[in-house]
């Protein structure tokens, strides 16, 4: 059995440049829990955590754990780091133990699959002693529970997948762009951050849910998303393109909860009521007024429906035989 190693504290995230007592507050509604100041919450989220990394064929994994209680593990989506979960995971961990990590950068000449990334998840559980654990997914990280679910049914017993999806159907021109920007980014260091546009694609899709109260919120989600990898998002857009999870859906038969939110699209809200027909024990709740990234725009609300679906859910019996996904990514 490997051995999760302990590493000195490393704050990858830029806490930014504002004072907290400068941040103005607005005054919390009757019933409502003050707001969070993130740059508080992400500096002793990193005093708190226990940093650690794994060692992997070929590669290392690396995270932090927080709290107390059953194992919950999260799920990253298509961009950003684990620090995205940060607000989230500090109302989760008088309850929870949450385990949070970062997708490793492929190795040369070896491509993920999500056959990896599953077997990786239950590998971190292996060394962390979890024999039953949760899942917290958003977007891409909903490829990997659905097949961790379903490749690992005896290990992990429910999970919440936010904006998630089985397939995901692209146009032509996509498979180009995707097929082309692979080659290309393959020889070029570039985070997307560089890439042309993306601040006012960003701007338009997620802006008008932050929290108007700090607005050096705004500016961590957009630091770190753009820290990530540009190479690493073709990777993982490629994934996207080569997946279809629909054959595993009914092979699944722990509980879930399907998390929609303002403003995913008609393509997206599509994709989960198709996760919604073929998954046999999941149910629906909605999000108003969060926007895309809850976890992070309206943390006190996502931790209520998540703690509550949790400690609800009624139990099923996992399948024995998982089926191998459809992936070649």
């Amino acid at each position: 059995m490997q051995e999760l190693k302990q590493q000195a504290e490393l704050p990858t995230g830029d806490p930014g440049t504002t004072d907290p007592s400068e941040q103005s507050a607005a005054p919390a509604e009757t019933g409502c829990p003050p707001p969070l100041a993130w740059v508080d919450v992400l500096a002793d989220f990193h005093k708190q955590a226990d940093a650690w990394y794994l060692d992997r064929p070929n590669y290392r994994i690396s995270g932090r754990t927080l709290g107390c209680g059953p194992p919950l593990y999260l799920l990253n989506g298509f961009s950003g780091t684990h620090e995205l979960y940060a607000l989230f995971v500090w109302l989760m961990r008088d309850k929870y133990r949450c385990v949070l990590f970062d997708y490793p950068a492929a190795p040369r000449r070896k491509e993920f699959t999500l056959t990896d990334m599953a077997d990786d998840l239950a590998a971190i559980a292996d060394t962390c002693g979890d024999e039953k654990c949760r899942l917290f997914a958003t977007s891409f990280g909903g490829l990997v529970a659905l097949t961790a679910l379903s490749r690992h049914p005896d290990r992990f017993e429910r999970a919440v997948i936010h904006a998630g999806y089985a397939h995901r159907s692209l146009s032509r021109l996509e498979h180009l762009l995707i097929d082309a920007g692979r080659k290309l980014l393959s020889r070029f260091p570039g985070r997307l951050r560089h890439f042309p546009g993306r601040g006012a694609i960003q701007k338009q899709n997620h802006r008008r849910w932050f929290p108007p109260f700090d607005a050096t919120r705004w500016q961590f989600f957009s630091d770190n998303t753009g820290s990530t990898r540009l190479a690493e998002l073709a990777h993982r857009a490629a994934i996207i393109r080569d997946s279809d999870l629909r054959p595993l859906l009914p092979t699944v038969r722990q509980p879930l909860l399907l998390l929609r939110c303002e403003g995913h699209g008609q393509i997206l809200d599509a994709c989960q009521q198709e996760l919604a027909d073929g998954l046999p024990h999941a149910c629906v709740e909605s999000m108003n007024d969060t926007g895309q990234i809850p976890f992070l725009t309206h943390p006190h609300r996502l931790a209520k429906v998540a703690h509550a679906f949790f400690e609800n859910a009624p139990e099923t019996q996992a399948v024995s035989s998982p089926v191998q996904s459809n992936n070649s990514g």
